[in-house]
């Protein structure tokens, strides 16, 4: 395993605390606030918490994964590990940790995607511009979520995001 790269987001969402964590722990429908993923299902008789599992097909090069929760704080954040990647090559290992805090009447979505690449050809192509396509692939997940959440419309690789609201913390 190579070096992590770690990439971290916020977003301001104008909805209560709850409404955003029911959206984040309906976890077999990330499709419906991911661009990046056209169908989602969950694979474990578990729904949610730790253990629960769920398979995605990506927009892109028909790549899918199969991702589990290693961590679930209730109405507090959930992580997620990519146990198996299918046609993305490079990546080696990737997590992704979404929290959520109260502030005022809205809610504040942060996220911090983590990942290493294969081998030293990967981690020269990650600097060049596999980090570059995982930061606005995380800008549009944050965007992604927020249309979602606050308005119920669902998004596809199609749908127009304002990504210049999302907050770089590193």
């Amino acid at each position: 395993m190579g070096k992590i790269t770690t990439i971290k987001r916020e977003i301001e969402i104008n909805q209560s605390k709850d409404k955003v964590w029911n959206a984040l722990a309906d976890f077999g429908n990330i499709c419906h606030g991911h661009p990046a993923v056209s169908k989602s299902f969950i694979t474990s008789s578990q729904k949610v918490g730790v253990g629960a599992t769920r398979h995605c097909d990506f927009t892109m090069m028909g790549a899918s994964a199969e991702e589990k929760v290693t961590e679930w704080n209730e109405g507090k954040n959930i992580k997620i590990e990519v146990a198996e990647l299918k046609k993305m090559p490079g990546i080696d290992t990737m997590a992704l940790d979404l929290a959520i805090r109260q502030n005022g009447d809205k809610t504040i979505l942060s996220s911090t995607m983590a990942y290493s690449m294969k081998n030293s050809f990967f981690d020269v192509m990650n600097s060049l511009m596999i980090k570059n396509m995982n930061a606005k692939l995380l800008d549009g997940i944050m965007a992604g979520h927020k249309l979602y959440i606050e308005t119920g419309t669902i998004v596809n690789e199609k749908t127009k995001l304002d990504t210049s609201i999302v907050k770089q913390l590193n």
